[in-house]
């Protein structure tokens, strides 16, 4: 995972620390080839609103980018959140990054909620988006 996750942000977000609690007390999805991990998506329960899950990171490795892995990992997890009770997803996303913003909100339904500016410090700003499960067929 830790590769993936340099692959997919040319730095590693997640730490041994995080992913033990993450995949512990979170939702871990995997996407596999070959009994060969290629991607994941980690989401987190809301302490205040148990229907509501934070998706803390979805990532791809490199060479398999671009071929539709991602938006398929990030269809099955919805899917799946959904199925087990959940109606709310939140996430958030760099400004710049249109292609994530295209698959967020074009083909998945995202809205934006909000700008937050400095979430992860000086100069990383983000936007914060959330998807109804209720109200969006993710089958569309």
């Amino acid at each position: 995972m830790f590769k993936i996750d340099c692959d997919a942000f040319n730095e590693n977000l997640l730490s041994n620390w995080s992913l033990v609690p993450f995949i512990r007390f979170g939702q871990a999805f995997g996407l596999f080839e070959s009994n060969s991990l290629k991607g994941f998506a980690i989401f987190m329960r809301a302490w205040d609103n148990p229907g509501l899950a934070y998706m803390v990171e979805i990532a791809v490795e490199g060479e398999s980018q671009g071929k539709g892995y991602g938006s398929y990992l990030l269809l099955q997890s919805l899917l799946h959140l959904k199925k087990n009770g959940l109606s709310i997803v939140t996430l958030t996303v760099d400004p710049s990054n249109l292609r994530a913003r295209h698959i967020y909100c074009d083909k998945f339904g995202f809205e934006f909620v909000e700008y937050r500016k400095n979430e992860y410090g000086q100069g990383h700003d983000r936007l914060f988006l959330g998807l109804d499960l209720k109200k969006r067929d993710l089958l569309e």
